[in-house]
């Protein structure tokens, strides 16, 4: 493969070896991009690492930790930043609401102060998350008023996004950050390592378990593909009409019950798993479906991944032992970086 033209945008992505941000690069390099990945981890058995994508002559790589200032300075200059970086996962956000906290909000603070400091910057995005819609994000538009809690730990996660948000719109308004906002909605497939519901349900099918399911299973979800979250990410990060706006991305072309999910789940892996009910364990999101009107009319994007063949393709990868899996992007409508749109750096 030959080298990337230095003329080719170079975007840098926080928190970089994870699930998303594994998919975003993939898709940023067929888009004729640069890649920087930042994390605070060692590679090896990372999503970024499983994937293959670190061997692509366009992705170079960095350790550093977010939450502390001047961290990405060494980095250089960059046309875009990507703010993937959290700390995340019910569980861990549950035990350590604090430390959701201060990593969140201080990895934000950070991130932002490089972005406003890049002369050549065209964006700054931020992910966020659709749990600042609260415990019902079915068809939630993004103008609405965001609704949280504070008075129990599981929702610190969507608290400190909240804060990720108004800080990053507060640099928007103060130094005129070029930026955008994207609200990922249950996005899956492979290379998601880590407790999620797709992920359990897969483990405990192709073992031949019980799959569990919490409550009565009547929760719902609209499960988005990694690749389609990508393609929609990317368009939020070059298209002009971006800046200044948040956007929820996911897929509202399927919405399936949790007993729904865990019943195709078992069917696919054809081990016969029974479903087995268990009881909650905590509050839970009833219900979780993107409205995409935004996302269509300003970004032209279009989820195009089949659920049930991105779920067989997912629980085939478990069976395989979850292990390395070089991607490959199935999409043929990434952007070229020549015909990016989004306007020349700030003066």
């Amino acid at each position: 493969m030959s080298k990337p033209h230095d003329s080719a945008p170079r975007t840098l992505i926080t928190g970089g070896f994870g699930f998303l941000a594994t998919w975003v690069a993939a898709g940023l390099v067929r888009s004729g991009h640069r890649v920087v990945l930042v994390d605070n981890r060692d590679p090896e058995g990372t999503p970024a690492w499983l994937s293959g994508v670190l061997h692509e002559d366009a992705v170079e790589t960095g350790r550093a930790d977010v939450t502390e200032r001047g961290s990405l300075d060494r980095f250089g200059e960059v046309d875009h930043v990507i703010h993937a970086a959290a700390l995340l996962g019910v569980a861990k956000v549950r035990s350590a609401p604090r430390e959701t906290l201060r990593v969140n909000v201080d990895g934000t603070a950070v991130a932002l102060d490089y972005a406003v400091r890049n002369p050549r910057l065209r964006r700054f995005l931020l992910l966020s998350t659709s749990e600042v819609y609260g415990s019902d994000a079915k068809g939630a538009q993004e103008n609405e008023w965001l609704s949280v809690r504070a008075d129990d730990p599981r929702w610190s996660y969507a608290v400190s996004k909240v804060t990720a948000e108004s800080m990053t719109a507060a640099r928007g308004t103060e130094d005129g950050l070029p930026y955008a906002i994207v609200r990922p909605f249950n996005v899956y497939g492979p290379l998601r390592t880590g407790a999620y519901a797709v992920g359990v349900l897969a483990a405990q099918a192709v073992a031949g378990q019980p799959i569990t399911v919490h409550g009565d299973g009547s929760q719902s979800r609209a499960w988005c593909h990694a690749e389609d979250f990508a393609a929609g990410l990317i368009r939020a990060l070059l298209t002009p009409a971006a800046v200044g706006e948040a956007f929820n991305v996911g897929d509202d072309t399927n919405d399936v019950t949790v007993s729904e999910l865990a019943r195709l789940t078992a069917e696919l892996s054809g081990t016969g798993a029974p479903v087995e009910h268990v009881p909650h364990t905590g509050p839970d999101i009833r219900s979780r479906r993107p409205d995409l009107t935004k996302a269509r009319t300003l970004l032209g994007y279009r989820p195009s991944r089949d659920f049930e063949s991105g779920l067989r393709e997912t629980i085939e990868w478990v069976r395989a032992g979850s292990g390395e899996m070089p991607l490959r992007l199935r999409r043929t409508d990434w952007p070229r970086h020549r015909d990016e749109t989004a306007g020349a750096p700030r003066p």
